[in-house]
């Protein structure tokens, strides 16, 4: 069985986005915190770390959003720890409300490695049960993509001096507003009374970007399914070197009255260009 660990949080004014629900990072950073609650009982604080030159490292995430959450919302995020045979540490948390409803699954895989770029082995189980399938393929060469030229800020280097899983999430989240701004315009939200809302994703990680650098944001759109769409992401360093990708699932929905609707047909002509062929 793995390790098993349920901790409490809640949420903040702070906390919320430009739709007035607690932010998609607000739920990994509950989610960084519990993982190190766990770390912790195994005996690898923070302060542990740091003193022993150990890294926490990110590598990849699966998401689900199951509950819009607001402000002042109690959360308890129920962690289960499992390891395979290389060091992978495999993280299966359950975001539940005050309710008892889900709220947020997240699947996360990071590891811990020393000095000398080693994964530690824990005293956790090893991984039983089958991991979830990524399904994020490589981008096609010839593939048309918004780019932007980023800078990755200092400021979000945590204290081990690399970036947490939250702060890709937000290169991928700005991506995301950047593309509807530039491509689909934002004024289109009102036109046609519809918004999209980020259901879900993957992440999966080859190399953090280092803090302070740069980084080329490519952004398209793999496939449309009638009321939701696919989006993709990659970030690449300046040689083109793929770092980290994204595939991430989009709901439309009525801004009116918030329910699926189909996608608008301006929307589909204005990203035409961007979709994969198949």
């Amino acid at each position: 069985m793995p390790i098993q660990k349920t901790v409490r949080l809640r949420t903040h004014t702070f906390d919320l986005d430009w739709n007035r629900h607690v932010t998609s990072r607000t739920y990994e950073k509950f989610g960084y915190d519990a993982r190190f609650s766990v770390l912790e009982d195994l005996g690898y604080s923070v302060s542990h770390c740091l003193e022993n030159e150990i890294h926490y490292v990110s590598h990849s995430t699966f998401v689900r959003f199951l509950g819009q959450q607001f402000a002042n919302s109690d959360i308890d995020v129920i962690t289960e720890l499992s390891q395979d045979e290389k060091g992978l540490l495999y993280w299966k948390q359950n975001l539940i409300d005050a309710n008892g409803k889900p709220a947020c699954e997240l699947l996360t895989t990071s590891y811990l490695e020393d000095k000398n770029k080693n994964k530690l082995k824990l005293d956790a189980p090893g991984l039983k049960e089958e991991w979830k399938e990524s399904k994020i393929h490589d981008r096609n060469k010839d593939q048309f993509t918004l780019q932007h030229s980023l800078n990755i800020p200092f400021s979000d280097m945590n204290c081990f001096w690399n970036l947490p899983s939250d702060s890709i999430w937000k290169i991928f989240e700005e991506g995301r507003f950047l593309f509807f701004k530039e491509i689909v315009d934002l004024s289109l939200i009102r036109e046609t009374d519809t918004t999209t809302f980020f259901m879900g994703g993957e992440i999966q990680i080859k190399e953090l970007p280092a803090p302070g650098s740069q980084i080329i944001l490519h952004s398209w759109i793999e496939s449309f399914e009638k009321i939701r769409f696919y989006f993709r992401q990659d970030i690449t360093d300046k040689e083109g070197n793929v770092l980290v990708s994204m595939r991430d699932e989009q709901l439309f929905v009525a801004l009116s009255a918030s329910r699926p609707k189909k996608a608008p047909p301006e929307f589909i002509t204005k990203v035409e260009k961007f979709i994969e062929k198949p």
